[in-house]
């Protein structure tokens, strides 16, 4: 009598084990086992990590714009000297090659200042997903732009262009960004994402 209950316990079993593959390859992301899928609390936890460092690289990013119109205004000029102090320990700031916004001069030259705004912009638009040679290939790809930008105006082929300055630098922290944008992502299940 026992294997009688054992089989028919086994036959009930089968269709409970298929259902639960079912609902396992239901909630799986095409290229992952579902043992790799993220729990939702690890997924909560990278969407505040990317909130938060999208903020961050959106604020630092932008800041050699809106840091100049703080001098506009006496109560907060101290501030924005405050706040423009580190960023003399990443720049030369040569004044021929610093932009000036409302009649003061920007924190960074503007190709620093356009790899700023380009960091802004990839964490603005946390676009395109790279893989990691991909990453590799349009840094080195950039860097070259950048570095060609660099050794035609040293050499005097060309005077300080800002428009060629800024849009080297911010090609070079827009990928660099987005790079970045994507490691903090990683491989997010797509309905997660959604939410």
């Amino acid at each position: 009598m026992s294997s009688v209950a054992e089989n028919a316990s086994d036959d009930n079993a089968a269709p409970n084990d298929a259902a639960a593959d079912n609902a396992a390859a239901d909630n799986a992301v095409v290229g992952f086992p579902p043992s790799a899928i993220p729990s939702p609390a690890r997924l909560a936890a990278r969407r505040r990590v990317l909130f938060w460092a999208r903020l961050s690289f959106i604020l630092v990013g932008l800041a050699p714009w809106w840091l100049p119109l703080l001098q506009l205004s006496e109560p907060l000029s101290l501030l924005g000297h405050t706040i423009e102090l580190p960023f003399m320990f990443v720049c030369h700031q040569l004044p021929e090659r610093t932009i000036h916004v409302a009649g003061h001069a920007m924190p960074l030259c503007s190709r620093c200042a356009g790899i700023f705004s380009g960091l802004a912009l990839g964490a603005i638009l946390c676009w395109p997903r790279l893989t990691v040679k991909r990453a590799r290939v349009l840094l080195a790809l950039g860097g070259l732009l950048m570095l060609a930008d660099v050794v035609t105006q040293d050499l005097g082929l060309h005077p300080v262009w800002h428009p060629t300055r800024l849009l080297s630098g911010g090609l070079l922290g827009w990928i660099a960004c987005a790079a970045l944008m994507t490691a903090i992502i990683g491989a997010q299940p797509a309905h997660a994402s959604k939410r």
